[in-house]
């Protein structure tokens, strides 16, 4: 009866396991292929695949992308001030007064809002934005992927917050402390590897978006700009662009373009990880 037991047990051990490769197996995949493709035409291209304009459609030579690379480092910069800045507060007002009206109101708007398809708000601030402005912008695009990021921004702070036990805010009320005072000097500061998070999911959310920039960046590609007010493109409008395309040349850029991306992706998870050591994502 033991032994029957403990090969049960084993049985069961190796059915978990084989289970676990088989659904992991399709995501290495795709990321084994975009990087043997992808690191293939960076090694071909070398450093100027980051300095230089991506090549014509009939050119012989791969190019670059630094315009994409920029527009996207810019936008980010720009939205993710926006994003982190009102889903901290909003998190703060529903976590620290959860019957107001107000909070109520942003709390049952937010899920809804990560609900909202991205091109809808693509077309909504190209009406806000682009149209007054005159002009497609990396101001536009930001603006586009604030919208999009903050809903999730607000998710992770709000959850952060929340889970902080009540004994430390009773503490800080304790010693005479002002609730502004208590969410700054105590709460933040308890919650702040869980807000590290929020925050690092809020750059990877933003970082990998491409419908939000279809009617606001503008695919600006032939010359490298750091103006919030002119055209700027991104990483994942350039891949969106170039894959769909007939050019082979094309096609490799995009190709290395994915596994850059890609590897951003990994570099933002692999922190989270070192950084948030006790947070589960």
């Amino acid at each position: 009866m033991y032994s029957w037991r403990k090969l049960r047990e084993k049985l069961f051990t190796c059915l978990i396991i084989a289970l676990s490769v088989l659904a992991i197996a399709p995501v290495l995949h795709i990321i084994l292929t975009v990087f043997v493709n992808g690191f293939a035409v960076i090694a071909k291209a070398g450093t100027s695949f980051f300095t230089d304009l991506p090549p014509t459609p009939l050119s012989k030579d791969v190019g670059g992308i630094a315009p994409s690379i920029a527009g996207t480092l810019l936008m980010t910069a720009i939205s993710l001030p926006i994003a982190v800045t009102l889903g901290l507060f909003a998190a703060i007002l529903t976590a620290e007064f959860p019957s107001n009206p107000l909070s109520l109101a942003v709390d049952a708007i937010a899920k809804p809002l990560a609900s909202i398809p991205t091109i809808a708000v693509s077309m909504i601030v190209y009406t806000l934005v682009v149209v007054p402005m005159k002009s497609f912008s990396a101001l536009a695009g930001a603006v586009a992927l604030a919208v999009i990021a903050l809903p999730y921004t607000y998710t992770y702070f709000s959850t952060a917050l929340r889970s902080v036990p009540s004994v430390y805010r009773e503490a800080a009320f304790a010693i005479a402390m002002s609730r502004w005072g208590a969410v700054v000097r105590v709460l933040i500061p308890v919650a702040r590897k869980a807000l590290t998070t929020g925050v690092l999911m809020t750059v990877a959310r933003v970082m990998g978006e491409t419908a939000a920039l279809l009617f606001t960046a503008g695919r600006f590609r032939t010359g490298v700009s750091f103006s919030p007010t002119a055209p700027a493109d991104a990483i994942p409008l350039l891949i969106f662009d170039y894959i769909l395309s007939p050019y082979a040349v094309w096609h490799q850029v995009a190709w290395g373009a994915t596994a850059l991306l890609l590897l951003a992706y990994l570099m933002v998870f692999l922190a989270t990880k070192l950084i948030v050591k006790e947070v589960r994502l």
